[in-house]
């Protein structure tokens, strides 16, 4: 079967990933692929701990059986597997976990001008954690040194899920520096001949810092994730399916679209948490990955996946 038909079978429903999920919490999500195609899960989760959550991280592939669907494990369809990229990966993972909760996990490649996911040699994973009590944005490189914070996107408040635009000019997250939580945007100024280092990204020595006014509100609005000019973000205002939903925004002339609410074919009576956009090739159509607490799953939140749209 060809992904990229418009074929309402694929992604029209709501799929459970069944291979995935445990009895116990899995969310936040993060599902990058590299230069082979390769693709690399990591997500949080109580399977491990039982009392915190900690990332996992498992090699996973697109399936097209009766449903389009992820499932755990590798599916060679030729040439070879990127096993150097797994290790870093796994090793930033490593880092990351300890005592305390993780979330958000959001893997990061510096390639000149753009993020990217693609080789070993410039990986960076992006999170956040509560060791100190609170939620604070941190990432890790390869290497010895420990895990950092970067301090300009954190508060005494919580603050968490960052997600990068393609040119590294934007940084998007949430906190409750305010009283509840709202999404923030950062802007980096940014030259079209500039390459994007890790450095610009942890420590720029220009940027602008903003509630993002036209997606937050009195409500708690978390979890913003984009994907060139999309965003998904989760939402309790008034007006959903259940206590968090899933909204949508696109991003035209400079700011936010008026979100909308991903209704009843994705959102539930229940809780929908951290949805992300992954860029996967061979795909022409938002493929969404999101975590809920429905009836229906192994236990606790599971992780689902479904296209964001119908009308792709």
């Amino acid at each position: 079967m060809d992904p990229d038909k418009k074929d309402g079978k694929f992604l029209s429903d709501v799929v459970n990933l069944e291979e995935i999920n445990s009895e116990y919490d899995d969310y936040n999500s993060d599902l990058p692929n590299n230069r082979h195609g390769d693709l690399e899960l990591v997500f949080s989760s109580r399977r491990e701990k039982k009392d915190v959550l900690n990332l996992v991280h498992m090699h996973a592939y697109m399936d097209y059986d009766k449903h389009l669907s992820l499932k755990k494990g590798r599916k060679q369809t030729g040439g070879y597997f990127s096993g150097d990229i797994y290790n870093s990966a796994q090793q930033l993972v490593g880092k990351a976990n300890g005592n305390f909760n993780v979330y958000g996990p959001k893997f990061l490649s510096l390639r000149d001008d753009l993020i990217n996911y693609g080789t070993e040699d410039d990986l960076f994973l992006f999170y956040a954690d509560d060791s100190s009590g609170k939620m604070d944005i941190k990432y890790t490189r390869r290497g010895t040194s420990a895990p950092e914070p970067v301090r300009y996107l954190n508060s005494p408040a919580n603050d968490a899920y960052p997600s990068f635009s393609w040119t590294g000019d934007r940084i998007y997250f949430c906190s409750d520096r305010d009283g509840n939580f709202d999404i923030y945007e950062v802007k980096i100024p940014r030259k079209e001949t500039e390459k994007i280092t890790i450095e610009s990204i942890v420590a720029p020595p220009k940027y602008e810092l903003r509630k993002v006014e036209e997606l937050s509100g009195p409500y708690n609005d978390k979890c913003p994730y984009i994907q060139q000019d999309m965003m998904v973000f989760v939402s309790d205002r008034p007006g959903g399916q259940g206590s968090e939903d899933i909204y949508y925004s696109e991003y035209k002339n400079g700011k936010w679209s008026t979100p909308i609410n991903a209704g009843p074919r994705i959102n539930s009576s229940h809780n929908e948490y951290r949805p992300i956009l992954p860029s996967l090739p061979n795909f022409n159509y938002p493929l969404m990955l999101f975590s809920s607490n429905r009836p229906g799953g192994k236990g606790g939140y599971d992780l689902y996946m479904t296209g964001l749209k119908r009308d792709w």
